[in-house]
């Protein structure tokens, strides 16, 4: 998996680099550019001239270095210097100095050209990680030219977007490509900044590799050989309950989709047994849905949902079960949600805690701390806000520091589904490379909770039963994506795919 860094990180290692290492600050600039033109040269055809808008920064310091390198390699440059000479700090300028000696023509602190250009490639180093908000009116103004042009590549991340959250201002520069120093920074990863961010790569510019003396959660992209690290063979003697015992409550009237979905979720992804819960009134539904797993019926007075009077006989079996997977369609009835509180103050064993299952959660928010065993919690962003007790938007602006609110005890698991998912477990984070809008629908989130609980109940840690899961499920969706549709993707068609593609990490 690739590291990726918070800007505060990304700051501190700036830091390491420059006073514990020694690593002049110039030299690090000097890096950026000349990695910045190899990386043109090497991978961007048939470019001849290169427009580089530089702020006053060590952005604008990046785009300073990386005209000398490119004028070096026999290309057509002109830099557009937004600010005057007396605002470029001093790194910067001593780049700006090497162009002056070089005769590369610098554009000083003027107006944006017209919007016919005959620049082959635009290069954007104007603001870097340190921008938040909206930009400035003088920058929007290079910001829209530099997006009339055909191509664009910004220096360490696009002008416009926050490096933490990903959102992004009016008129952020949309790159083609973005060359990020050292590592990539969150934003990058979290839309719209992953929209805006176009072809990522991190260079080596000299950086330390001490990124985990680095305070606070430790980011990490997900990638296809991770997975391969982490999925084992199947033993050639094993049985079924060597392949992992989930119990199961879910579902209420209306609702069974979701019981159903879950369970195959987790009996697709190999566990060896499963037992699912039913209100009694409902029991002949789930018998006819649920062929390969056994059920209970839990007298529920032709209600259609589960009742506190149900708390004894399902404590009675939990002692069976390696991982209880506890909310799908659960619905929100006060006698559910008693039932839940009760169990939730006695089962002690690993839970997987989805969708109506965090309904105890929303009126007692001390109660997740309360939990006697490790948990994975999988809300969406709707309950995420319910949680905190803020709206929507304001988690998905600032969806990170609301996951290192929520682990802060460091007791279980988070998966936070977003565009993209986000894990954590309050030391590392994980950030999901596969998947796609069609996982927008109902039942999809079902199957997810019900993969984790599998792999969780066949020996599988939590970070590693949730990475997987989250990787394959998305991995699934994109596979889908191109057989049919995204819009047209039902959440059962994931059930078809998942199988498949775990035989690619079982040799």
């Amino acid at each position: 998996m690739n590291d990726i860094l918070m800007k505060s990180q990304a700051y501190d290692l700036d830091e390491m680099a420059i006073t514990r290492f020694g690593i002049p600050s110039k030299n690090l600039m000097g890096e950026a550019g000349r990695n910045i033109s190899k990386f043109i040269k090497d991978n961007i055809r048939n470019i001849k001239s290169v427009g580089i808008v530089a702020g006053k920064g060590n952005n604008g310091g990046d785009g300073f270095a990386a005209a000398f390198y490119l004028h070096k390699l026999d290309y057509n440059i002109t830099i557009f210097s937004i600010n005057s000479v007396d605002c470029l700090k001093p790194d910067s300028l001593h780049y700006y100095n090497k162009c002056i000696k070089n005769n590369i023509p610098i554009i000083v602190n003027s107006e944006p050209p017209s919007k016919k250009t005959s620049f082959d490639l635009i290069v954007d180093s104007i603001l870097g990680i340190g921008f938040n908000g909206e930009l400035k009116e003088n920058v929007k103004k290079w910001s829209r030219w530099i997006n009339q042009n055909s191509l664009i590549l910004s220096c360490d991340i696009p002008t416009g977007v926050n490096s933490d959250t990903g959102n992004i201002s009016i008129d952020t520069v949309k790159a083609d490509y973005t060359i990020t120093m050292g590592y990539p920074k969150i934003g990058m990863f979290l839309e719209p900044g992953k929209s805006y961010s176009g072809l990522i790569t991190s260079v080596d510019i000299g950086f330390p590799k001490n990124i985990d003396e680095l305070s606070g959660i430790k980011w990490k992209a997900i990638t296809d050989n991770h997975i391969k690290k982490i999925i084992k063979p199947l033993d050639r003697d094993t049985h079924k309950y060597n392949q992992g015992k989930v119990l199961v409550l879910a579902g209420s009237k209306g609702m069974t989709g979701a019981a159903y979905l879950a369970t195959m979720g987790a009996l697709r992804s190999g566990c060896g047994i499963i037992k699912v819960f039913t209100p009694s009134s409902l029991n002949d539904i789930y018998e006819k849905k649920i062929t390969e797993g056994m059920t209970v019926s839990c007298d529920d007075l032709g209600k259609g949902f589960f009742l506190k009077e149900n708390y004894n006989q399902i404590m009675d079996n939990i002692d069976w079960a390696d991982v209880v997977l506890i909310g799908p369609g659960l619905g929100a009835e006060i006698e559910t949600i008693e039932l839940l509180k009760a169990l939730f103050n006695s089962i002690d064993k690993p839970m997987v805690i989805d969708a109506d299952g965090f309904g105890p959660f929303y009126n007692d928010k001390n109660l997740i701390n309360q939990l006697k065993n490790e948990y994975v919690l999988t809300p969406h962003i709707g309950e995420l806000s319910k949680l905190f007790g803020v709206n929507s938007e304001n988690i998905k602006e600032d969806i990170i520091s609301y996951i290192e609110k929520i682990t802060s005890s460091k007791l279980g698991v988070i998966v936070a589904k977003n565009a993209p998912t986000l894990i954590s477990d309050g030391n590392y984070g994980y950030i999901n490379s596969s998947g796609n809008p069609g996982l927008a629908t109902a039942g999809t989130g079902d199957v997810l909770s019900g993969m984790i609980a599998s792999f969780i109940s066949q020996g599988y840690n939590l970070i590693e039963s949730t990475v997987v899961s989250v990787y394959i499920h998305g991995y699934a969706a994109d596979i889908i994506s191109k057989k049919t549709s995204e819009r047209g993707m039902i959440a059962s068609d994931l059930l078809i795919e998942i199988p498949n593609i775990l035989s690619e990490y079982e040799l």
